[in-house]
């Protein structure tokens, strides 16, 4: 009776537990590993917090509606202050990070500021289109999502919102936040640019895994065998891991020859090109052999089950594709977000005519091994 009674209120158990975890890590209670693990689920427990308000809104009572709205906003704009926050950051110059301290004011840079503060508010707001049901049945005449679900228009302006937001930045200040000389400074300085990444990705991957089964339903109103098919997750057969490693290799020969062609016709627009070396600087905490492993294990199974598994099966190749570039925009400029997006296409197709099982093998051993030739300093 007790576990029938668990299942009922499974939204409401998922919201109180990672509730409290939001509680725990701003209370600080917990230090060194144990703080990290839980610290690591904020990003999961955001989305799976929205995801069971939208249950219990569907199924309990409309009240929730209106929190899950409210729940919504505030992660969008939660997003959008995250992007201007990075992107002030790479903007400022070195000088007055190091300092703090600005010694006369510069129109530039506050125009500059201004223009970022801005185009993370539209961003936000063109994303709310996703609320308009003319503009759902018309995408769902491409898409195989619901427009009359609540769930589904609730991830909509989600995918939106992810993949409008994370850009701007990069299109105000020129390059990718994260490359930029300000942001590796502030890292080197901190320590975090060579802190071992190994159990971070893990924790990362765990809860990236915990929060597309949950957001996909298990316990809510799908068993967990239920909740594997509905995210692609089965056992593969031996001919698909072998398909899945060649197609990687493959993945990795032929983008020794479209990413220099996709450097050149950027540069040519006069467009900013992805700085190798600066990226190279940037994942210098993963390139140790087990942190090769990891972060593409992590990479590979987080990103296809939360994106190719998750969003695939509801909104189709092209729009999670493009949220899959989107997410990586901190990081790489034009260059390397249309090779990401081309990629996750493979990814897609992959996912479509097999499983997500598979496509995350062929993503992981194309990740380990760019990560594997990083770190072996030969450029491919």
């Amino acid at each position: 009776m007790s576990l029938e009674l668990c299942r009922r209120h499974a939204p409401e158990l998922l919201i109180v537990f990672f509730g409290l975890i939001f509680l725990v890590v701003a209370s600080g209670v917990f230090g060194g590993e144990v703080g990290v693990f839980f610290a690591s689920a904020l990003d999961a427990g955001l989305f799976v917090i929205l995801a069971m308000l939208v249950y219990l809104a569907e199924t309990r009572h409309r009240a929730f509606w209106w929190i899950a709205g409210i729940w919504l906003l505030l992660l969008i704009g939660g997003l959008a202050a995250a992007a201007a926050g990075v992107g002030f950051i790479a903007i400022l110059p070195v000088e007055a990070i190091e300092t703090g301290e600005f010694e006369t004011v510069d129109l530039a840079l506050a125009a500059e500021v201004a223009l970022l503060l801005l185009g993370v508010f539209v961003a936000g707001l063109a994303s709310l289109i996703g609320f308009s049901r003319r503009f759902r049945v018309w995408l769902a005449g491409y898409l195989p999502f619901d427009p009359d679900s609540l769930l589904h228009t609730v991830a909509l302006v989600v995918i939106l919102a992810m993949t409008l937001i994370p850009p701007v930045p990069l299109l105000v200040s020129g390059g990718p936040p994260f490359l930029s000389e300000q942001f590796l400074g502030l890292l080197t300085e901190s320590g975090d640019l060579l802190a071992e990444t190994v159990t971070l990705n893990a924790y990362t991957l765990f809860w990236t895994l915990v929060g597309s089964f949950f957001i996909a339903g298990a316990y809510v109103r799908r068993t967990l065998r239920e909740t594997l098919e509905r995210l692609g997750l089965v056992r593969p057969t031996g001919k698909e891991v072998i398909l899945a490693v060649v197609g990687a290799l493959a993945l990795v020969v032929a983008f020794h020859f479209i990413d220099p062609a996709l450097a050149a016709l950027v540069g040519w627009l006069g467009l900013p090109v992805t700085d190798e070396e600066a990226v190279n600087l940037l994942f210098a905490g993963s390139l140790t052999l087990p942190g090769i492993i990891m972060a593409s294990v992590a990479a590979g199974f987080g990103e296809e089950v939360s994106i190719r598994g998750l969003l695939q099966p509801r909104f189709g190749i092209l729009l999670p594709a493009l949220l899959f570039a989107s997410l990586h925009a901190l990081q790489y400029s034009w260059d390397g977000l249309i090779s990401v997006f081309l990629a996750g296409i493979v990814f897609a197709y992959i996912r479509q005519y097999s499983n997500t099982t598979t496509s995350a093998i062929t993503h992981t051993v194309y990740d380990l091994v760019l990560f594997a030739l990083m770190m072996a300093g030969i450029s491919f």
